[in-house]
């Protein structure tokens, strides 16, 4: 399928009555099974997962911006026009804040920004009087009660009409909140103040952004997933890029882009470096304890941790952002979608799948970086799968279980707001769209904000912050906004040379080839110096290299786990031509291969120990030579 097939049949899509004619609207969002909206209370009850929903037309605002890129421009227009008619926020409903903010007032401001530019043009929306940026301030003052706390960290959940405090609300009891939830509210709470010049919504998002990075574990430099919202103290300590922390990260990053303030960089370029030495084990993201992150607290990853190759993209990091992506896309092609959970074995923890968007995210974002149209055909695999495994005849149905492809009655707004957005944006040149996208940052729910922001609209008297001294040593990359098509020019070569080494990962693809009749001399075999561990027990690994060729290696390296290393140094004891190099964290042997069957008399006749005499240091390994 070529790319402007591509670009067509997305585009299709979007004039199929998914969204606009009789089978959702005005509903929040699509049941593509059922072939009707999902209204919030008429429906069984999900738990947590309904809390995005507020009677607000969720799915309607969250694709407005998606409906410019597409060229869509009277269906936006149409669209803004029902949004500003029919949508009403003065609703008795308990909604979460951290949703709340990304899809809909995210939405909303996104949509502004597009009407605002069209209306520039003089082509269309001349009729339009900022009426979507009223609702969004709106809209922004009834999530302000979340915000009134003893730390400055919002609420989890606030009732649009009674907010936290009111004995009307039937909320405001939790004490605890995901780090993600208080720290994804600064784009779009601040862009809402320099756009309306109300700076009360930049100080609230900012103040919660302050307290989490004073909360931070000052030895490891990074934070827990839940935190609680009154003392601030850590509820959950295990720390990672995946579910309950994800766009904290993001948004420090995004902050300096949009903003302008290198208070955010700063900070997140400390965190990063902790993510870099703890928590990345390319190319795996494994989660660790914060007090503790030389410890993994489990041996599976979630898959919204998939957003982390298109930050480090955005970071000019890319080694490590091509080999995370490639261990994700090799996932896929066993699963055929990036189950909700995986072990570091690839296979299910979790099997549902809600049609999530950040895999597309990052494959977008490496093609960007790259120009490799190896990414082009990651992007054709995904739309390939969504037609083939979750196309159903009212829209996209989320698979409940990628063991059994079996679906489940649900289509979330992120599908069209960030899946498609990201997969159009893959496959469209620059020329094809009515805006330069490269002026523009990408919210965490893939909403359009100008980065000139930063300089149209200046920041707030009240939201200056003193940068602090850093202590981690800055790199290339510490103190700029790196354009990686200048410093990656559309170098496939760049992006396969790193891939090449992750292409097996799952098993799938690999040929069966006999080995190469070895002439080496020896043989290095590390053996886990921890008593008990063996293959079947631990998770995968890597050796990691410096990252030269390896055309020059001709020793062979085996690794094996204390079990298997156990079995074979028994066996060795009955061999001569053994030297074995003991150290506190492995066990070298360093195999003499015999060149003849036989070396005659002059062979050993058996091992013999010798202890090293030199003195050593007190934290250095006690060495003995086998001979």
């Amino acid at each position: 399928m070529c790319l402007l097939l591509i670009c067509y049949h997305l585009r299709g899509i979007f004039s199929s009555p998914i969204l606009f004619q009789d089978y959702a609207y005005p509903a929040d969002e699509l049941m593509p099974l059922s072939c009707r909206g999902r209204v919030r209370g008429l429906e069984p009850n999900r738990g947590d997962i309904d809390d995005s929903l507020g009677k607000f037309s969720l799915t309607l605002i969250d694709t407005l911006d998606t409906l410019v890129l597409l060229n869509k421009l009277d269906e936006f227009e149409e669209a803004v026009k029902k949004t500003v008619q029919d949508v009403r926020f003065d609703n008795d409903i308990v909604v979460s804040v951290f949703e709340t903010n990304i899809r809909v007032l995210g939405g909303l401001l996104g949509a502004h920004v597009m009407a605002d530019v069209l209306k520039q043009r003089g082509e269309r929306m001349q009729w339009y009087r900022d009426e979507l940026l009223h609702m969004a301030k709106e809209l922004g003052c009834r999530l302000l009660p979340a915000f009134n706390t003893t730390s400055g960290l919002p609420y989890p959940r606030v009732n649009l009409r009674y907010g936290v405090v009111s004995p009307l609300s039937r909320t405001g009891t939790e004490s605890d909140t995901c780090t993600a939830c208080a720290g994804t509210m600064i784009l779009e709470f601040a862009a809402l103040s320099r756009l309306s010049g109300d700076p009360i919504f930049e100080e609230h998002a900012r103040k919660a952004m302050d307290v989490l990075w004073e909360k931070r574990q000052r030895g490891s430099d990074l934070v827990g997933t839940v935190i609680n919202i009154h003392n601030g103290d850590w509820v959950r300590r295990d720390s990672g890029v995946g579910a309950g922390i994800d766009s904290y990260y993001e948004y420090l990053m995004k902050a300096y882009i949009l903003l302008g303030d290198k208070v955010y960089l700063d900070r997140f370029n400390t965190h990063y470096s902790a993510i870099m030495k703890y928590i990345s084990q390319p190319p795996l993201l494994l989660n660790v304890h914060m007090h503790n992150p030389t410890v993994n607290v489990r041996s599976w990853m979630d898959s919204l941790l998939a957003f982390f190759p298109g930050l480090q993209v955005l970071r000019g990091d890319l080694k490590p952002a091509i080999e995370t992506h490639e261990m994700l896309y090799q996932v896929t092609k066993q699963h055929n979608f990036l189950p909700e959970a995986f072990t570091t074995e690839f296979r299910v923890h979790w099997g549902q799948h809600p049609l999530r968007p950040e895999f597309a995210e990052s494959t977008y974002f490496l093609y960007k970086a790259t120009g490799d149209p190896y990414y082009l055909k990651v992007g054709q695999s995904i739309v390939e799968k969504l037609n083939t495994h979750a196309r159903v005849p009212c829209g996209f149905a989320a698979v409940q279980d990628v063991r059994t492809g079996t679906h489940e009655d649900r289509m979330d707004s992120f599908f069209l707001a960030e899946m498609f957005k990201y997969l159009y944006l893959l496959f469209s040149e620059k020329t094809q769209l009515p805006i330069d996208i490269d002026d523009y940052i990408f919210t965490t729910e893939a909403h359009l904000l100008p980065v000139s922001l930063s300089t149209t609209q200046p920041s707030c008297h009240t939201n200056n912050t003193v940068r602090e001294p850093q202590a981690h040593k800055d790199d290339l990359f510490s103190y700029s906004c790196p354009s990686a098509q200048t410093l990656f020019p559309n170098n496939p070569t760049f992006a396969k040379t790193i891939r090449d080494s992750y292409k097996y990962l799952t098993g799938l693809g690999r040929t069966q080839q006999s080995s190469p009749n070895l002439d080496s001399s020896f043989m290095n075999v590390p053996i886990d110096h921890r008593e008990g561990s063996s293959s079947a027990e631990t998770p995968l690994f890597q050796m990691v290299g410096d990252g030269e060729p390896t055309d020059d290696i001709t020793v062979p390296l085996v690794f094996l786990f204390s079990k298997e290393g156990a079995t074979l140094t028994a066996a060795l004891q009955e061999h001569h031509n053994v030297d074995v190099l003991l150290e506190s964290s492995i066990v070298l042997l360093q195999l003499t291969l015999p060149k003849t069957v036989n070396r005659g008399p002059q062979a050993p006749t058996g091992p013999s120990f010798r202890s090293l005499d030199q003195p050593r240091g007190e934290c250095e390994p006690h060495i003995l030579y086998v001979s």
